[in-house]
């Protein structure tokens, strides 16, 4: 998906004039050579902005009149999130910077962005890209540590705190690796108070050791996965289980 608008302040395309003189005559135009991004990656919540700073670079670096396009492969995105503003250069090239800035969203438009930004320089063919992705997230977290076990029965504690302007989808789930059993739940996060989940569940017959996977979400964004790895200790009987990041 294209999105073009020739202004400055505009979202998808921008066009901007850089004159440069040898002696005191114009250069000519420069011929694209790359786009250099100084983060690939950015995940925020609506209201707030991420910011991609790059570097055109050119052949000699030599400026000149050019256009950016951003082109995202993920429909739901929306021109009007984008600010394009140009910063001090160096001998290589001029340096720019990306802003996304999504205001009010829907359900839908959560998730991930691959972007994909490039440079058309004023007569040539040749393009330059870059690519980067932002990741809008809903404004749910995690406040504390999530807390698991699997003796003497299944229990999952999951404080959450939603910060947005309205209730939440969250899903939890719990699942046995090397098994096809799961046990999931699904439910609406309330605004503003404090929320601490918690469920007891029935692990599989015969499956209380090995590792088992906690998995929480919001608006279909991934929040927190962490692994319950439980191992049986040397006395009879027992059994213990502890959390660790999942890889």
């Amino acid at each position: 998906m294209r999105y073009s608008n020739p202004e400055m302040t505009g979202s998808g395309s921008q066009a901007v004039s850089d004159a440069a003189t040898v002696g005191s005559r114009t250069a000519l135009s420069g011929a694209v050579s790359d786009i250099i991004l100084a983060v690939t990656e950015r995940q925020i919540a609506p209201g707030e902005t991420a910011c991609f700073p790059f570097v055109a670079r050119t052949a000699y670096g030599i400026p000149s009149i050019h256009e950016f396009n951003v082109i995202s492969d993920n429909p739901n995105f929306n021109p009007e999130w984008i600010r394009l503003g140009q910063s001090a250069g160096d001998s290589y090239g001029p340096h720019y910077i990306l802003e996304i800035s999504p205001g009010d969203i829907v359900h839908s438009q959560y998730g991930a962005y691959p972007l994909r930004l490039s440079w058309r320089a004023a007569g040539t063919y040749r393009q330059a890209g870059g690519q980067c992705t932002l990741i809008i997230r809903p404004c749910v977290r995690v406040v504390a540590e999530p807390t698991a076990k699997i003796w003497p029965t299944g229990q999952v504690c999951v404080p959450l705190e939603n910060y947005g302007s309205t209730d939440m989808d969250v899903s939890i789930s719990i699942r046995h690796r090397g098994s096809d059993w799961s046990r999931q739940w699904e439910f609406d996060l309330p605004k503003d108070d404090p929320f601490s989940f918690s469920a007891l569940f029935d692990p599989p017959q015969g499956k209380r050791s090995g590792d088992f996977e906690l998995a929480v979400s919001a608006a279909g964004v991934p929040l927190v996965r962490r692994t319950i790895r439980a191992r049986r200790s040397l006395i009879p009987g027992r059994l213990i289980s502890d959390m660790q990041v999942s890889a």
